[in-house]
């Protein structure tokens, strides 16, 4: 599997993965849910879903890595060299 595939597919779940963290933020500190204020549950979803994230915002980084350089960096790519195949 390319590296494009695997964005395709990790984009989205980190997408699910940041709304999940404001939900459980917000079911935590909300005074619109009372009954969840504080509670224990709201804590844990947003603990482990921003883990998750923070997990998968590594590997997303990893695998944009060449482009993070070139952009950001300005480092350029090496050409590569084009070698005649021996007979």
């Amino acid at each position: 599997m390319n590296k494009q595939n695997i964005l395709k597919i990790l984009n989205p779940i980190m997408f699910i993965l940041i709304i999940i963290v404001l939900i459980g933020l917000l079911l935590y500190k909300s005074p619109l849910f009372p009954s969840l204020r504080g509670t224990e549950q709201a804590a844990e979803v947003h603990e482990v879903a921003g883990g998750l994230f923070i997990l998968l915002a590594i590997v997303h980084i990893s695998l944009n890595w060449n482009w993070i350089k070139t952009q950001v960096f300005g480092i350029k790519a090496k050409p590569k060299s084009k070698e005649i195949p021996k007979k």
